[in-house]
């Protein structure tokens, strides 16, 4: 495959390479691609040198930089190679900007363009400058001299930035000498360019060759050192023009920037060493042990052949063929002069041959068109080939290990991506519920109940006593209801059964049956207030709970239905709990009058109901310790001394003593507000306890915690609409990765295009 067809072939092969890289790095960058960073950057650091030789192919330039030290005479050598005394070549720093040379075939096409620095690039150079100069280096001296000189030519160095760019037609080599020297030499003004290209069809035959000639690295300044090291980082070919054999330092320096820039391309395929000034050398011994020292040192550094490795003088290749210049010729020497020294040092005696060969600079031309029509060829085979298949083999394990979690197809990659974040939303409840239940089993001892020393569970002291405060204060306001009526019902029932004669077991009776009625209201009443409690309690659990799982409405209206509803079922639970204690009380005291037929049969049909709430009272009258022992006794229990004493074994009365009753109507009164008071006692001190109150709220509240824990499913699924619906306080507990409603696509949309890119390159 010959140049211009290599060139083509490559072009096309990298562009797709980083079409397919572009794609790669784009799908490498998302995140949740998971891609590892290592194999982004094997490709970010494919790229810049993929870039830089597509470019050149696209513009079809073979790039060869001509390198080497201050002084070492590089611009001499190209002149040399111009077969004109060109670019300028003196004792002092000659130039001070990159020059390149570009190869053009017609005449018409020849010019000099002249590319100023910008504002900011000059004021870069003057910072380098002043630190330059205030080091300790070896070049602060130069540093110091160049800023001096700036400061002494600052109106010609403004005036070239303020022109900008120029363009400089010509015919012949000779006639853009002055203004070559003017811009790349001349202190007044090489100062504010950037770089100097000239194109002229004196380079090469070859189409598209262009010659770089940079400053030497040992110049001072970093801008040089780094212009050296793009340049060889962009190139094709080196050419090293070398004065000593040994190459130390900077020059060692060359080769560490040709390898670093070209990784794929050894030294050796692409690096070449003109020694020059060998009309300097004493002897034939000289140079050839110049040669020799040189030789094992490149073959040492860079595994250099012999044939990359040429020696002359191009100072006496310009004199000997009548290209030099008056000052070139001062300073190489006359001829006849370069002539005998080129005689003595190697032996030859045809001045033909001592002006073509002796001098190198035709061998050079040789070796390098040889190159260029042999060898360029394969050495930009390695090249491309190395970066094309590190971008493609690190691009295909890219797609590799991301298709296998994405798909290419849009709605295959939603319904991947909506499965795999579900799984991972039930991952991340798993865990969540664990917190949860935590939760509320601390939330449960710190409110809800205490734990006695015996690993008993009890209803919190401050719930109990609230709940017994509503069940003293509901009793409080409904004997006290009742004792107020009563004496309205009194006065109307006595009048009502005193037709001339007061008949007192009909009037206690009828008294007594409306109590009842009224009693039974009560309880029923007292109850569903007790109901009332409990569900403030509850739905003050519901509401924590209800938290726990950010404030969703699904929570309280699974747990508890409708509140009237949980209300009237815990209603009629107290009811029924309640009245099994608080009935047996009320039946054997309040519907029958004391001895009597109804008070006896009622007792008698209670049978052991009737002491059911005995082992609970806690009141300090002993007379209602015993229930069944006041139905049977009544007032007497408390008013009679020697029967208190008889049964109780006490001799005070109880509180205070009402009037002995004197007729049957105060008989009647006493024994009913007696009978309405021992039924309060009871109330107060002994059904509260038996009804078990206590363990009811915590029965009922345990339930609610139990049965939001057996609902786990159901907040399960309750926290994944939430979540679906992106309810802000659940959001704020997700992870990253969860917290995007919208299925992301754009790794699968990234991988697809990353496969067409792959399949589309041509192979």
């Amino acid at each position: 495959m010959d140049w211009k067809t290599a060139s083509s072939y490559y072009e096309t092969r990298l562009s797709d390479a980083l079409t397919v890289l572009r794609h790669a790095v784009d799908l490498a960058r998302l995140p949740q691609a998971g891609v590892p960073a290592h194999l982004k950057e094997v490709l970010l650091e494919e790229e810049k040198p993929a870039r830089r030789q597509l470019e050149r192919l696209k513009k079809r330039e073979f790039r060869i930089a001509v390198v080497g030290l201050e002084k070492a005479g590089k611009s001499t050598f190209v002149n040399a190679w111009l077969d004109c005394d060109l670019l300028p070549a003196k004792a002092g720093r000659c130039t001070f900007t990159t020059t390149q040379i570009y190869s053009v075939e017609q005449d018409s096409q020849q010019r000099l363009e002249v590319e100023p620095k910008t504002e900011e690039q000059f004021t870069s150079l003057l910072h380098e400058l002043e630190s330059a100069s205030n080091s300790n280096s070896k070049h602060s001296d130069g540093a110091k001299q160049d800023l001096e000189t700036i400061r002494k030519y600052q109106d010609t160095l403004r005036q070239v930035r303020s022109e900008g760019r120029k363009t400089i037609p010509f015919t012949r080599l000779e006639d853009i000498n002055k203004d070559l020297n003017k811009y790349v030499a001349d202190e007044q003004y090489a100062h504010a360019v950037l770089e100097a290209r000239l194109y002229t069809n004196k380079l090469a035959q070859a189409e598209g060759i262009v010659f770089y000639d940079v400053p030497g690295l040992d110049s001072g300044l970093a801008k040089h050192i780094e212009e050296s090291r793009e340049m060889l980082s962009d190139c094709d070919a080196v050419i090293l023009v070398q004065r000593d054999p040994s190459p130390k330092g900077y020059e060692l320096k060359i080769v560490e920037f040709t390898e670093q820039g070209d990784r794929n391309v050894e030294v050796a395929d692409k690096f070449f060493v003109f020694l020059s000034r060998i009309d300097q050398l004493a002897s034939p011994a000289a140079l050839q042990k110049h040669l020799d020292e040189a030789s094992n040192r490149w073959q040492e550094i860079a595994k250099l052949s012999p044939e990359q490795i040429v020696h002359g003088s191009a100072g006496a290749y310009l004199v000997l063929n009548d290209f030099a210049n008056q000052q070139t010729v001062e300073s190489v020497g006359s001829p006849e002069e370069i002539l005998t020294k080129l005689n003595s040092v190697t032996g030859i005696e045809n001045e033909e041959a001592l002006k073509q060969e002796a001098t190198g600079i035709q061998e050079i031309k040789a070796r390098i068109t040889d190159y260029i029509n042999n060898e360029r060829v394969t050495v930009l085979e390695k090249r491309c080939d190395a970066l094309i298949t590190n971008i493609l083999t690190t691009s295909k394990e890219i797609f590799e290990i991301v298709s296998k979690r994405y798909s290419e197809n849009p709605a295959e990659a939603k319904r991947l991506q909506e499965n795999q974040r579900r799984i991972e939303f039930s991952q991340w409840w798993e865990e969540k519920w664990k917190t949860i239940k935590a939760d509320l089993s601390d939330y449960y001892n710190d409110n809800i109940w205490n734990s006695t020393a015996e690993g008993e569970e009890s209803l919190n002291s401050d719930i109990v006593e609230k709940f017994r405060s509503r069940y003293l204060q509901d009793i409080e306001t409904k004997i006290e209801e009742i004792r107020t009526n009563t004496e309205q019902r009194k006065q109307r029932i006595f009048k009502e059964n005193n037709s001339g004669v007061f008949d007192a077991k009909l009037t206690d009776y009828n008294w007594r049956k409306e109590l009842s009625a009224t009693i039974s209201t009560f309880l029923v009443d007292i109850a569903h207030h007790l109901a009332l409690e409990i569900k403030e309690e509850a739905l003050k659990l519901v509401e924590y709970l209800t938290t726990l799982l950010w404030k969703t409405q699904e929570l309280e209206q699974r747990l508890i239905g409708n509140p009237e509803e949980f209300v009237e079922v815990l209603s009629r639970s107290l009811t029924a709990l309640f009245l099994r204690f608080a009935r047996p009380v009320a039946d054997s005291i309040i519907p029958g009058p004391l001895d009597s037929e109804t008070r006896k049969r009622i007792v008698k049909r209670l049978g052991a109901d009737i002491e059911l709430v005995d082992n609970y009272y806690s009141g300090e009258e002993k007379a209602f310790s015993v229930l069944r022992r006041y139905v049977n006794r009544g007032p007497n229990l408390l008013y009679d001394p020697k029967l208190r004493h008889e049964l109780l074994g006490i001799r005070d009365l109880s509180g205070d003593v009402p009037p002995k009753p004197t007729n049957s109507s105060e008989k009647v009164i006493l024994e009913v507000e007696t009978d309405i008071k021992a039924f309060e006692t009871y109330l107060r001190s002994a059904i509260f306890e038996a009804a078990g109150f206590e363990q009811f709220c915590l029965q009922e509240l345990d339930q609610l915690r139990d049965r939001f824990i057996r609902y786990e499913a159901v907040w399960r699924g309750v926290a994944q609409n939430e979540w679906l619906e992106e309810n802000p306080l659940l959001m704020a507990e997700m992870p990253d990765h969860l917290k995007a409603h919208e299925v992301n696509l754009e790794v699968s949309d990234r991988l697809r295009q990353l496969s067409t890119a792959l399949k589309n390159i041509k192979v």
